[in-house]
Parts: C-alpha cells; structure tokens; sequence
C-alpha cells in the first residue's frame, strides 16, 4: 500500500495495528470496512477528516476482536497501488469515471460522505468493492482501457484546439448547444474552455453520427459569425447585368485576383472619389 510520507509520531491507531506508517487509503478503507461491514454508527463527516484516524482507533479499542481480521480482508480486497495509478486528479476523468465505478459495484457505496473527494472517493469505492480480488483486478484494468479508448477519442475535438481561437469557439459551441440541445430547464454549467467542452461531450451520451453532425453544425456556426464580423459593415445588394458586363467584370476579377464584389466596390469608389464618367454620361 501507499505510504504517507509525512513525518508524524505514531498516534494510538499506529500502536493498536502496530503499523510504524500512516496510509490514507488504508485509513479510508478502514473507516468504510467499519460503516459498512460491521454496521458502527460513524459520524459520516469523519471519512476522510481530520478526526479520522482517532474514530478508527477508538472503535478498535473498544472491539479488538475485529484487529486479527484486518490483514486477511486486506489481503482478499485491496489490489496493488500500480494498478490504480492511472486513476488521476483529473476533474474530468473524475466524472467520467464516478458512474461507471458506481455501476460496476453496484451503487451500494454510501452517499455524502462530505470529505471524501476526487481520486481518493474513486478508489474507495473499488476498495470497499467485496469481490474476489483476482476479478476485481480484471474489472479495473477494463475500466483503465475503457477510458484510455475514450480519450483517444478527443482528436474528434482538435478543431477547438486552435492557439488562436480555440477559446472562442468553445464559447461559440456553448452558444449553439444552449440554444440547438439543452432542455430549458436544463442545470447544465456553461462552457468556457476546452476541459468544459470535452466534460459537456463526455457526460452528453451522444451516438457517434450524431456528436459529429453537432461538432459540424458548431463548426458551420462559428463561420457565420465570422463572415458577420468581416462584413459588419457591409450590406448585400442584388443587381441585374448584362451578360456582357458579367463577363467583363469576371476578366477583371481574373486579372486582378479578386471577387467580383470587390471589383465592383473598387469601381464605385473610384467613381465617387473622381466623378469622371457619371458625369459625362
């Protein structure tokens, strides 16, 4: 198990176990062992706080009795901390992971146990988890590929990447799915950044065809608004010419390297500034 590299003295708890270190995750399995196996009425807020070890201690004292079994259900229970170190601190591996280990255990993990967050919850929730340990170790190392292929998938998303826009298009992305996906009464938090975005897809359940249609309607939106702002000064007119004048203007265009619109402009322009041939005609 993982040791604490803390130096502190050795507290009741170390002397009853006659164990020299301190182990968090060995701390929290202990408390859980002792809620939910053997029913002690433990305040809920002491999982994982500061008043943890002390709680754990004082119900031993009072059973020594259960101290004999602890090696042997740690032995049938904790698998190896190598393989769980590919569970991170990560918010949004977080949860992705929480309903899915709550799933594979069978949602019997107690609830609100307010100190208990993040990485730490993940992997009691897998200690306290009462199979066999060599198919626990089977489950968990699924779950590890299971979000390995999941994450391999975020280069659908390397267009929100950009350097330069990227933030805005995630904001952009947020603006369409307000407005095109969420429910009106949805709680969903807004999205701010890149993290934001891939938690909202994560969490979304999309079928793959139509998390691709969303990303291209996102896509098609951010290009509007682009063209909006390149021509927020400028007003679309339709005119008819001659077929004669078209194909000039093209050869213009053609010789010139630009569009049509901008010839047009350029020549308008040109009359306005100079009034030479309005005039004469």
């Amino acid at each position: 198990l993982e040791i604490d590299e803390r130096k502190e003295a050795p507290d009741e708890l170390c002397q009853l176990l006659q164990e020299p270190h301190r182990n968090n995750r060995h701390d929290i399995w202990l408390w859980l062992c002792l809620y939910s196996y053997e029913g002690f009425d433990l305040e809920r807020n002491t999982c994982n706080g500061t008043t943890m070890r002390d709680v754990i201690a004082r119900s031993f004292r009072r059973n020594r009795h259960l101290i004999a079994f602890i090696n042997p259900l740690k032995d049938q229970l904790l698998v190896p901390d190598n393989q769980l170190n590919w569970i991170s601190k990560e918010e949004r591996q977080y949860h992705w992971l929480l309903p899915r280990i709550d799933d594979l255990t069978g949602r019997t993990f107690p609830q609100e146990l307010t100190h208990l967050t993040g990485r730490s919850h993940l992997i009691a929730m897998l200690d306290i988890w009462r199979i066999d340990i060599e198919e626990k170790t089977q489950e968990i190392e699924r779950l590890r590929d299971r979000w390995i292929r999941h994450a391999d998938r975020d280069n659908q998303f390397e267009w929100f990447t950009d350097k330069k826009d990227g933030i805005k298009r995630c904001i952009c992305a947020w603006e369409w799915i307000q407005k095109n996906h969420l429910l009106s009464l949805s709680r969903q938090p807004p999205i701010s950044n890149y993290k934001d975005l891939l938690m909202f897809f994560d969490q979304a359940k999309l079928g793959k065809n139509e998390q691709k249609a969303m990303i291209q309607k996102i896509m098609s939106r951010w290009s509007r608004k682009q063209f909006d702002e390149r021509t927020a000064d400028k007003k679309q007119v339709n005119v008819m010419l001659s077929k004669t004048v078209i194909e000039q203007l093209d050869e213009l265009a053609r010789k010139h390297g630009l569009k049509r619109a901008q010839i047009l402009e350029a020549l308008v322009r040109m009359e306005a500034d100079a009034g030479v041939y309005l005039e004469e005609s």
